[in-house]
């Protein structure tokens, strides 16, 4: 690892400790209090500012840091109020089911069966309610190619299936 990047990781590093008590508050009122739900939205923010951390100018004053970090927090609270819902089973429960639902798994594992890695993610992104422009921006992937690996997913899936059938 060369010693600038070691630095950019102790400048986030300095930037956050400067900031967690912001970051903490607005995630705490955005999640109603729940302690649970704030260590979450506290993951995301932090993901979301390190992923956005070149769009801070160097120099900035303690104000401009402080209205970047509440910017970044509110582009998250933002960005999960968008996102469709979805139920959870507790992990255990998903387990047992998926044991014993052997069928089930074996069939999407038959669809799922020729994807790469880059098609995996993208096919996740999808069923976790993102847009194909959002995952552009997440895999930092070429305006467009999120909707085209879309779309070969969905291609190779149906193949997968007609053979199968």
């Amino acid at each position: 690892m060369a010693s600038n990047d070691i630095s950019r990781y102790g400048d986030f590093d300095a930037l956050v400790a400067r900031h967690q008590g912001l970051i903490r508050s607005l995630c705490w009122w955005h999640a109603s209090g729940d302690g649970e739900r704030t260590a979450d939205l506290m993951q995301e923010v932090l993901a979301h500012l390190w992923h956005h951390r070149h769009t801070l100018r160097e120099g900035s004053t303690a104000a401009q840091e402080r209205a970047w970090v509440r910017v970044r927090c509110r582009s998250v609270f933002e960005h999960l109020q968008r996102r469709p819902r979805v139920e959870t089973v507790p992990m255990e429960e998903a387990l047992h089911v998926a044991a014993e639902d052997t069928a089930a798994r074996d069939a999407i594992d038959r669809l799922t069966d020729g994807l790469n890695a880059q098609e995996h993610h993208v096919l996740e992104l999808v069923l976790d309610g993102y847009t194909d422009g959002e995952i552009d921006n997440l895999l930092r992937l070429v305006p467009g190619e999120a909707a085209l690996l879309h779309t070969a997913v969905i291609e190779k899936m149906k193949q997968k299936a007609k053979i199968k059938e």
